[in-house]
């Protein structure tokens, strides 16, 4: 009895050392069996969530990433005519001079907007100068200075609420002149043709 149990044994482990086994009572071939377990263990591992192995298969859309705007200023001040210059410095300065007023009108001064605007009109005045003939206009001298004695005032904050009254009056005196004057069309025959220091960075 042992003797018969051996050598079923023995058959046993030689079927299987050629490669065949028993499933459900039918033989494999090794190669089907081999695929079998592969295909297991595959589906064991897909079914284990191997996140490395996910991430290493997994492809990643690369971020878009927007290209940075390139800014590039024209400097078009070579290309202006005198007179183009010179309208165009009138009317800023006609702009600050009208903000000064206006602050001046108030019951309440906003003195930051007084100084800035108030230096700003004798900077656009000293300009109008400059791109003007020597002797152009004679005044115009008198009334820069008159400027800068008032925006030095401003800037100190020297002048009672009584004496800016007066000091308006006396800027919408000027500025009535100036309009009168130095208006583009009554200059466009006494213009630089060069472009001063001043001007030509503006």
């Amino acid at each position: 009895m042992k003797r018969s149990s051996k050598n079923s044994f023995n058959k046993n482990r030689k079927q299987y050392a050629r490669g065949s086994s028993q499933v459900l009572g039918k033989r494999i071939s090794p190669g089907v069996f081999s695929l079998l377990l592969t295909a297991y263990c595959v589906l064991l591992t897909a079914g284990m969530g191997c996140e490395s192995l996910q991430k290493k298969f997994t492809r990643k859309s690369k971020p878009h990433v927007r290209p940075s705007p390139i800014v590039t200023f024209q400097d078009y001040t070579r290309a202006m005519t005198p007179m183009d210059r010179y309208r165009k410095h009138y009317a800023i300065f006609d702009y600050w001079n009208a903000q000064l007023l206006d602050v001046l009108q108030g019951t309440t001064m906003n003195t930051k907007r007084a100084q800035h605007a108030s230096r700003e009109a004798v900077n656009e005045l000293k300009i109008l100068d400059s791109l003007l003939l020597e002797g152009a206009n004679t005044e115009l001298a008198r009334w820069i200075e008159e400027r800068i004695q008032i925006d030095q005032n401003l800037q100190r904050g020297a002048y009672s609420p009584a004496k800016l009254w007066t000091v308006r009056q006396q800027l919408e005196s000027q500025t009535r002149r100036i309009h009168r004057t130095l208006y583009w069309r009554n200059v466009e025959d006494h213009l630089r043709q060069e472009v001063p220091r001043d001007a030509s960075t503006d």
